[in-house]
């Protein structure tokens, strides 16, 4: 998504407003529209806040993304900047945007939220976070398809970051859900719908983990919740083994090693299928990963056209994609003891009686569960290798 489109999405919601009229009796200039929000729990900071907020009352920390609108419409305001950043705290999460609305003579307004950051923080504490979804799903102002992140550290800092090439980060991070749309997907998206799901059907949830640096925003990895709590962190390749058993169709790039180099795999079709084998006293869970792709770098000075040749190539993918999986299996069973993948749900659905019997104990059976990974890799199409 261009630039251009990125100014568009904010003078569509200005038109929005201009052509519906005041039907709630706001004047448009009167609006504060919030197209990001970054919730956290309130630490206080000795050295910059204020020494009043250090009470049990201030539990929420919450910074809000204002665009600048006349910098926008090209309109001269009083400042340059793209966006404002506003920082509030408060006791409830209502009460905390209240309270900016008496610093900037403005109504706030989330009806064009475009994303949710929570702070690292905020997911450690079981009481708070559960709040805050309580909250998020009962008040009609959020939309469930308002994307989610999870910020390893500040998601102040995060929202005053300004990425090259949008500085809106709640648009910016739209894209980047749309972008891994559109390219088959490399982390595992969330709305809040979906996480509001998760967390009312299995008390489990994965949320993207958003990095924070100097000029740009990236998504990799996520954030592991279980019961309302963090309860810690996967990296990108941890995230990746996960993401081939929960996507029905998951299409990537995959780097394998061969000989010296590594050859680059691209998955255009992928099938899951998941088998349990055994009974409730010993429950075997097999991983079955069938792809078909095409080679899009080799080793200039090889045949890739001789038969022996693709056979060593699809075991040396087959190899690296049984790998990637153990290894995430490996991070949520044994680190996390957090079934993040509905292997519970999978169980229940096709082996009622056996989850009948292990439910009760569900965590420990998962935790102790024997995975079988088997990949079966068909390499279809060669790219140009000269």
């Amino acid at each position: 998504m261009s630039q251009l489109k990125s100014k568009i999405i904010i003078i569509y919601i200005i038109i929005s407003f201009l052509l519906t009229g005041c039907w709630d009796g706001i004047d448009i200039n009167r609006r504060a529209f919030v197209v990001s929000m970054g919730i956290d729990k309130f630490v206080f900071d000795e050295t910059k806040d204020d020494p009043n907020l250090n009470t049990e009352l201030s539990r929420y920390r919450i910074t809000f993304s204002i665009p600048n609108l006349p910098k926008f419409v090209g309109q001269q305001g009083i400042s340059e900047e793209p966006k404002f950043t506003r920082v509030s705290v408060g006791t409830t999460i209502s009460n905390t945007y209240k309270a900016l609305e008496s610093r900037i003579n403005k109504s706030i307004y989330f009806g064009h939220t475009k994303s949710l950051l929570f702070g690292q923080e905020l997911l450690k504490d079981k009481i708070l976070l559960k709040q805050t979804m309580d909250t998020l799903q009962r008040n009609p102002d959020f939309g469930k398809a308002i994307p989610v992140v999870a910020v390893e550290g500040s998601v102040e800092e995060a929202l005053e970051v300004l990425p090259d090439t949008q500085p809106m980060v709640g648009i910016y991070i739209m894209e980047l859900f749309d972008n891994n749309r559109e390219n088959g997907g490399f982390f595992d998206e969330k709305s809040l719908g979906d996480l509001l799901q998760n967390f009312e059907e299995d008390k489990t949830g994965l949320i993207p983990r958003l990095s924070v640096g100097e000029k740009d925003l990236k998504i990799e990895g996520a954030a592991v919740i279980k019961d309302y709590e963090l309860q810690g962190w996967l990296d990108e390749r941890q995230l990746k083994g996960l993401l081939w058993i929960l996507k029905k169709d998951y299409r990537l790039e995959i780097s394998a090693p061969y000989d010296d180099y590594y050859i680059a795999y691209n998955v255009s079709e992928s099938n899951t299928k998941i088998e349990f084998l055994g009974d409730n006293e010993e429950i075997i869970c097999k991983v079955l990963v069938e792809v078909e792709g095409n080679i899009d770098e080799f080793i200039l000075d090889e045949n890739i056209f001789e038969l022996e040749t693709i056979r060593k190539l699809e075991k040396v993918i087959k190899k690296e994609i049984e790998n990637e999986i153990n290894y995430s299996l490996e991070a949520i069973q044994e680190k996390y003891k957090t079934d993040v993948i509905q292997i519970g749900k999978r169980l229940e659905r096709k082996k009622p009686d056996v989850w009948k019997k292990v439910k009760d104990n569900w965590d420990e059976v998962f935790e102790n569960m024997q995975f079988i990974v088997e990949a079966k890799v068909n390499i279809r199409r060669i790219g140009q290798s000269k």
